[in-house]
């Protein structure tokens, strides 16, 4: 069985962003195969640039890495496609070992941007993560087991 095709939109600004985004893809093509896809497809793009059409009409997960050392990046997140649309959404702020106290207000800054663009809140799933496999992998396997049931609607 064919898996999915993810949009992944990083900061590539914020070394924080790049690290944690990589290492959420690797989680996420293993907890794939795992799960018996045979083939999952990222499409990586620039947080801050324009979104291609691929990334408006494929993907059904769009994933958006902000570091905390980038905040004013939280700026560029916004819906990809029509939000009404089954899409899920992941959110991620990469934090370092010592996270500041304003990282959680960064999250909470990129959930309300999708929403004022019309995405459900209930379609974004936020986190902290510092670049650890053992975070990005659980994160990871949550964003496919939410996937999966919005595959199976």
């Amino acid at each position: 069985m064919l898996g999915p095709t993810v949009g992944i939109f990083v900061d590539y600004e914020s070394v924080l962003a790049r690290e944690v985004a990589r290492r959420i893809w690797s989680g996420l093509s293993a907890a794939a195969l795992g799960s018996g896809y045979v083939k999952t497809t990222a499409l990586w793009e620039s947080l801050r640039s324009p979104r291609s059409p691929e990334m408006r009409e494929g993907p059904r997960v769009h994933v958006f890495a902000v570091g905390q050392d980038r905040p004013e990046a939280v700026d560029a997140i916004h819906p990809v496609g029509d939000p009404r649309a089954p899409h899920l959404y992941g959110l991620v702020v990469a934090v370092p070992d010592r996270p500041s106290p304003l990282a959680g207000s960064l999250l909470y800054q990129g959930v309300r941007r999708l929403t004022e663009g019309g995405v459900r809140v209930g379609a974004v799933e936020p986190a902290l993560l510092h670049a650890l496999p053992k975070e990005c992998d659980s994160y990871a396997g949550r964003l496919l087991e939410r996937l999966t049931l919005l595959l199976e609607r």
